[in-house]
């Protein structure tokens, strides 16, 4: 049941915001200062009422667990620890998409000031929008440079964001050039098998001081500028 307070997404289109009040079958949300109607059939709760967010840095785009308390309005009990300090639950895996089973990756980044691009740092961020788990390494290279270093190697869940580095301008040069390897699988179910990922791609480092080229993106809600490395299971061509 969707209560005042709870953080929705809609089912049907991009974008959510906080349940301001409940009229029958009607919700109404605040959705970035205008409140827009929607029947609660067509909402689905990605955090209660009184919950926090998860402060651990992944941004999940789906919480299971938060949508099944929002539906059946019981909230689970948090476990104790030895000093009986509630542990955070582990989150669950995000429910699959219809569009996920073809691979889609991008590499994002996040300005810490959008009015002062030339004075702003970024914050890189890796997309996966798919049904898939990767294993992965994100290297990079200035172009005097012939060898590569690891900006970042681990693991990305289904339907999942993850930080990866923050960049001032005086470093972004260290990644004019971006090799991102993978592996993707499923935990737990029957997949099929993808093709190793190896995407090479040389970054237009003037984009960062060009205001036009920042945009509000599927998965976010203030403009960031994004570079394409896989869509639907096509990778993007090599550059040298």
């Amino acid at each position: 049941m969707i209560k005042p307070g709870d953080t929705v997404r809609y089912l049907n289109s991009v974008g959510g915001g906080v349940v301001t009040r409940v009229d029958g079958k009607i919700a109404y949300v605040d959705d970035q200062g205008f409140e827009t109607p929607c029947q609660v059939k067509e909402l689905v709760v990605v955090l209660p009422a009184g919950h926090q967010k998860n402060p651990s840095g992944a941004k999940l785009m789906f919480d299971q667990s938060a949508f099944d308390a929002g539906k059946a309005d019981v909230r689970p009990e948090p476990k104790l620890a030895k000093d009986n300090t509630p542990e955070p639950a582990p989150l669950p895996p995000a429910p699959e998409t219809a569009h996920g089973d073809r691979l889609t990756l991008s590499l994002a980044f996040e300005p810490s000031d959008l009015k002062h691009l030339s004075e702003s740092n970024f914050n890189a961020v890796l997309v996966n929008d798919s049904n898939y788990t990767l294993q992965f390494y994100l290297a990079g290279r200035a172009p005097e440079n012939a060898e590569w270093s690891i900006i970042y190697q681990g693991d990305v869940q289904p339907n999942e964001l993850i930080d990866l580095a923050q960049f001032s301008h005086s470093t972004l040069g260290r990644i004019e050039r971006v090799v991102f390897q993978a592996i993707a699988f499923k935990q737990g179910k029957g997949f099929e098998i993808k093709d190793p990922i190896a995407v090479m791609r040389k970054l237009d480092l003037t984009k960062f001081f060009k205001l036009h080229c920042f945009r509000p993106g599927r998965f976010f809600d203030e403009p960031v500028l994004e570079f394409p490395l896989i869509n639907s299971d096509r990778f993007q061509r090599q550059q040298s």
